[in-house]
């Protein structure tokens, strides 16, 4: 009775009003749940409201239009182009290197590598570590240029880094043939002052490098090696005589190339 009192107490208006908000209210907390059965699984999510409006924070990582580095190099194929010094420090090297060097994925780390180099350099009988000329009575000795060729082949293991697969550590083991001639030498062969005419060479080449790979498939480096060999000289024997001699000695040398371009397809 009371309650009925109450109902008719309630001008018809207001309870117009209620009925009104019933709808808009059932759908603000179906949006709520649909919001919350969206969250993504494992993920997080900060959202502050304060004097200065509202902010949002996530647990994502990085930042739009930062360089990120390859996270695989790709490829078992690749192309280097290694210069440009060589030093013998036991036997003479010319100093000046410029090779290209190709490389096969054999399995994983193990990779195969071949490669041609040109030589170059300039010098006389103190470059070339002679004593003297060699050939008596013929004047002044003086400098003349120097060029050949180097043929070797090879074995490398290149680490693998987890973290940062783009930056490659290696080592490897060459053999290589050396091939260089003084042609212009104190006037050639037929007026000659220096009695050495050219130069083999065979080397074992231990060493190593670097690459650092900026995008997958295009990396910046450094290698160096230590030929150790024998040299084989020929040489005339003396400045009425035509015939010729061979003469070898020991080779020890660095090769330090710190200019490396490698291409992997």
């Amino acid at each position: 009775m009371r309650a009925a009192r109450l109902s008719a107490s309630i001008p018809a208006s207001p309870r117009r009003s209620l009925r009104a908000l019933l709808p808009a209210v059932a759908f603000a907390c179906a949006g709520v749940a649909a919001t919350a059965s969206a969250a993504p699984a494992g993920g997080s999510a900060q959202v502050q409201v304060g004097n200065q409006g509202t902010s949002a924070s996530s647990s994502g990582k990085g930042k739009s239009g930062k360089y990120k580095w390859p996270e695989v190099v790709v490829s078992g194929n690749a192309i280097s182009f290694l210069a440009p010094l060589q030093f013998g420090i036991a036997g003479y090297l010319p100093k000046a290197r410029f090779a290209f060097q190709y490389d096969r994925q054999i399995r994983k780390g193990h990779w195969f590598h071949v490669g041609v180099a040109a030589l170059f350099d300039r010098g006389d009988y103190h470059n070339f570590r002679m004593k003297s000329c060699g050939l008596s009575g013929t004047g002044v000795c003086g400098e003349g240029g120097v060029v050949g060729v180097d043929v070797y082949a090879g074995y490398t293991y290149r680490f693998f880094l987890q973290k940062r697969p783009w930056l490659v550590p290696y080592v490897r083991g060459t053999v290589g043939y050396t091939f260089f001639d003084l042609p212009k030498v104190g006037g050639g062969d037929g007026n000659r002052r220096q009695e050495r005419i050219h130069t083999n060479s065979f080397s074992i080449r231990p060493g190593g490098g670097l690459r650092i790979f900026p995008i997958d498939q295009l990396g910046l480096g450094m290698d160096v090696a230590l030929p150790i060999g024998f040299l084989v000289h020929k040489q005339l024997n003396d400045a009425a005589d035509a015939s010729v001699k061979k003469k070898g000695g020991f080779l020890f040398g660095i090769e330090v190339l710190p200019v490396v371009v490698e291409f992997r397809f």
